[in-house]
């Protein structure tokens, strides 16, 4: 069962946001909103992590947002 965003024609507006503790932002093309939420789960456990945010974008709708804090990655929407 594909996800309920997902249609599965090849339309390619996910993206995953990664905001590093610079302020720099990167957007990255992701296939389909599972595959951005997985590698989102990724980049919170890479050693050396440089991130402060990361945010699942589809069609301009923020679908998972998470924040860095002093405890760890926490999810805020």
């Amino acid at each position: 069962m594909k996800d309920q965003g997902d249609t599965g024609r090849g339309d390619r507006t996910t993206h995953l946001m990664l905001t590093e503790q610079s302020g720099a932002k990167r957007k990255v093309l992701q296939p389909s909103i599972g595959a951005a939420m997985i590698e989102a789960e990724q980049a919170m456990r890479r050693p050396g992590c440089r991130l402060r945010a990361i945010k699942v974008v589809r069609r301009h709708t923020a679908v998972a947002r998470w924040k860095a804090g002093k405890q760890g990655w926490y999810r805020v929407a």
